[in-house]
């Protein structure tokens, strides 16, 4: 049984000189229930990253958000898609033809990507009976030459159980 919450992102512009304002945004709650009775719901606050400045010589790592997992009877296996770059390596954020790149994590120091278990990515696991909160870590790469604009992707969080 598969559970997903998308999690939609947006980087708005900059309002002055070339620093980016940005958030990857999410919210989305399904619920879907086996006929064992096993089952999760999900939810998104979303990650927020603040404002990424192309100047800066070091990473923007100012992006948290939540994805709250609840399963009932049965452990869950929580996944991240790649969004619009269809890679692990670098997820991408687009504004029209202009993109910056940016990344997922499932820790603070963000050297674990979130993913599906494939491409170097990882899963995290949620224990069955038991609510869980954990913590999206985000990353937008120091040194972007980023056009001031409205970035966004598409993630979708997808619980196995």
């Amino acid at each position: 049984m598969k559970v997903r919450n998308s999690i939609f992102g947006t980087l708005p512009g900059g309002q002055s000189g070339r620093a980016l304002r940005c958030s990857l945004l999410g919210a989305c709650a399904l619920l879907a229930q086996a006929a064992s009775a096993a089952k999760c719901s999900i939810d998104s606050t979303g990650v927020t990253f603040g404002t990424y400045d192309i100047f800066s010589p070091t990473a923007n790592n100012d992006g948290i958000g939540t994805l709250h997992v609840d399963c009932k009877g049965s452990s869950g296996e929580v996944k991240l898609s790649t969004g619009h770059s269809h890679s692990y390596a670098a997820r991408e954020m687009t504004s029209g033809a202009n993109s910056i790149h940016y990344n997922l994590y499932i820790n603070p120091a963000r050297s674990v990507v979130w993913g599906d278990g494939t491409g170097g990515s990882h899963t995290m696991t949620v224990d069955k009976n038991h609510e869980s909160t954990v913590s999206v870590y985000g990353q937008i790469p120091a040194g972007q030459d980023a056009a001031v604009g409205l970035y966004s992707d598409h993630v979708t969080a997808t619980v196995d159980y």
